[in-house]
């Protein structure tokens, strides 16, 4: 077996372990010498696997005292991979974010109308102070609070359709706009970090010190600005991916 599939099977098994809770948030892991022995791999294969799983955000090294869980997992969010599915349904949901690593629930909480401020007007490209429909979701992963996702629309676009009730909708937003004849077909991400508000900090159970983490993601049809969607994520919790070009070595075991 090549080198490199041999330490991603190892990190693969050591992450299922982190998921599965054998290998509890800041509980420490078996020594380099242990899982020389465990695995019958090299300390340069081990050494592999680990930086894997350090770049994934999964453990941390303290020098002199070994290698230990995260305490807090984070989310990884593939920020532009289209599932298969989706790929074969323009409609569909393939130009939100994917979570992975771990389920996610995503609780509708709040529906608003509103006045557009100066930020969300000249992304949706409309006069500040025209009304705005806004849907704000709470996501969860595992029950531990990860994001507040807010998502602005058109009044022209939103007005008499289902963006406007206060139910989640099953088939996704992309596809009621597609439905409505407002495809997406492109998007712009704009990434920030800041610290975050009292309120901001209470939702998402910060610790004093921890950032957060802003994305602004502005989708489009082939004429317009069709929605904004706002999502404040926990920085300790979070892990974006994006994948960009051809990349079968990297997915190939």
């Amino acid at each position: 077996m090549r080198e490199e599939s041999r330490y991603r099977q190892i990190a693969r098994a050591l992450r299922r372990e982190i998921k599965d809770g054998e290998l509890p948030p800041g509980g420490r892991l078996p020594s380099e010498k242990e899982l020389e022995e465990r695995f019958d791999a090299s300390r340069n294969t081990i050494r592999l696997a680990l930086g894997m799983l350090r770049n994934q955000g999964l453990i941390m090294s303290r020098p002199g005292r070994g290698h230990f869980v995260q305490s807090v997992p984070p989310v990884t969010f593939h920020a532009n991979r289209v599932p298969r599915e989706v790929r074969e349904d323009p409609g569909g949901d393939g130009h939100d974010i994917v979570f992975a690593e771990f389920s996610a629930e995503a609780r509708v909480a709040e529906l608003l109308i509103q006045s557009a401020g100066a930020d969300i007007a000249s992304r949706l490209r409309v006069d500040e102070g025209d009304m705005v429909v806004v849907r704000r979701t709470y996501g969860f992963v595992d029950d531990r609070s990860a994001m507040v996702e807010t998502s602005y629309y058109p009044m022209d676009i939103a007005q008499g359709t289902e963006l406007m009730h206060p139910d989640d909708i099953e088939r996704g937003a992309l596809r009621v706009l597609h439905d409505l004849g407002h495809t997406q077909v492109g998007y712009v991400d704009e990434l920030r970090t800041r610290m975050p508000t009292p309120e901001e900090a209470v939702q998402l159970e910060l610790a004093p010190g921890i950032p957060v983490l802003d994305l602004y993601r502005t989708g489009f049809s082939r004429t317009r600005a069709i929605r904004v969607t706002w999502t404040v994520f926990a920085g300790h919790g979070t892990r974006f991916q994006y994948e960009i070009g051809d990349l079968d070595a990297y997915h190939r075991d």
